[in-house]
């Protein structure tokens, strides 16, 4: 015989039948389960965890320009995130280049945050030189709403890739210098990653059939199926950039040929102001801007600059919302007709504003047109949750590094 648990002894004033009536209260326990079962918050949950977002970046050896960093702890306050710059000593030479470039090889784990030092892409003719950074291959992006300037619908998204001179070894087929295969499988692999699958190798005309030879045999998926690749020597690109600059999402050209493809985009798109230039190694090591201009000086501060790297560092850190939040801000700003002066617009009705009074009207949360600024390929998208959570009565916060 199956032994039955004991009832508990219900208090005066517990939900019960009187005269065959039902209760005027439901009990806590369904019928059909157990007496585990606990009941429900009638008013969602009590008690949360909450996250804090602290971004650890790496800082060179020489101070963060001063309206470079009165910006920065704007867009830090605005975001509500934690930007911890660190200082990183230098190894060997005092001088700022070589400092910069020691910073990012001695900090391993910390990307190196410098937009305001621009590189320029003649330094990587001629076997490159001495003082860049320690990288295998480099990722520029000239990215773009398309508000107020002649480009087809969509904008204006592109990926400028190069392996750096130290990654392309001569090679004995053309006596030539080629990139390495972990170099170009890093490419593409990042290009596919981006969801970038129009994909353009520029190369000159000795190169070109022993790049197409090595894609050929290098049996790697990622090269080979996934992307629609196309091996064009310098002649032939630079003609269908003058006619579409978007032609591809991604273009790898090789190092002592990057500046003819940087400077035929910036003339083509009208946009001359430097853009954030990613460098990678094994992974994710530094951010600065890259720039035509050859001088070794700090650059003024650019707020589409600051903001785009900024987006492109919190994205690399897994911090989705605030890069996605960096992104819209500025789409929003163009939309309303305010440009920066290294950021112009062939439309007439516009508002030229200072660096720094663009970052305020984007951190007052100006209203935008209620167009939805197009997507940036290089930020990965947010993932929303499937319904709205409660809102807790009590949450602790607790600081956690981006990195």
């Amino acid at each position: 015989m199956e032994a039955r648990p004991e009832q508990p002894d219900l208090p005066a004033n517990s939900p019960q039948a009187v005269d065959g009536c039902a209760p005027d209260r439901m009990s806590a326990v369904p019928s059909g389960q157990g007496i585990s079962a606990r009941p429900r918050p009638a008013h969602g949950p009590m008690l949360s965890l909450v996250a804090g977002s602290v971004l650890t970046l790496g800082q060179t050896s020489q101070p963060v320009p001063g309206d470079w960093q009165q910006a920065l702890d704007r867009l830090a306050a605005w975001l509500d995130l934690d930007i911890r710059l660190i200082p990183v000593r230098p190894v060997g030479e005092l001088r700022r280049a070589a400092a910069w470039a020691s910073s990012i090889a001695s900090a391993a784990t910390v990307p190196v945050f410098a937009p305001w030092q621009a590189v320029s892409p003649v330094a990587l003719q001629g076997g490159g030189h001495a003082f860049l950074p320690r990288a295998s291959w480099v990722a520029s992006y000239l990215h773009d709403q398309g508000a107020g300037k002649k480009l087809k619908a969509g904008g204006l998204d592109v990926m400028l890739m190069s392996p750096l001179p130290a990654a392309c070894p001569v090679d004995d087929e053309c006596s030539a210098p080629m990139p390495r295969a972990d170099a170009m499988q890093a490419m593409l692999q990042a290009a596919r990653q981006e969801g970038r699958s129009r994909v353009a190798i520029i190369v000159d005309s000795r190169r070109r059939n022993p790049m197409v030879r090595r894609l050929l045999i290098t049996g790697r998926p990622a090269a080979r199926d996934d992307l629609q690749i196309e091996v064009l020597t310098i002649e032939d690109a630079l003609c269908h950039l003058v006619r579409h600059a978007g032609r591809w999402d991604a273009i790898v050209v090789l190092p002592d040929l990057r500046s003819l493809v940087f400077a035929m985009l910036a003339e083509t798109t009208g946009i001359r102001s430097p853009w954030p230039m990613l460098w990678h190694q094994r992974d994710f090591s530094g951010v600065s801007g890259e720039a035509l201009d050859e001088a070794d000086a700090v650059l003024p501060l650019n707020a589409p600059l600051l903001v785009q790297a900024l987006a492109l560092a919190a994205s690399q850190a897994g911090m989705r919302q605030a890069a996605h939040r960096l992104q819209q801000g500025t789409a929003r700003v163009w939309d309303c007709g305010i440009i920066t002066p290294g950021r112009g617009s062939v439309a007439p009705y516009v508002t030229e504003v200072s660096d720094q009074e663009f970052i305020a009207q984007m951190c007052e949360g100006i209203a935008g047109s209620p167009r939805k600024p197009a997507p940036w390929r290089a930020i990965a998208p947010v993932q929303t949750a499937a319904r709205p959570v409660a809102r807790p009565a009590l949450r602790l916060v607790s600081a956690i590094t981006g990195q």
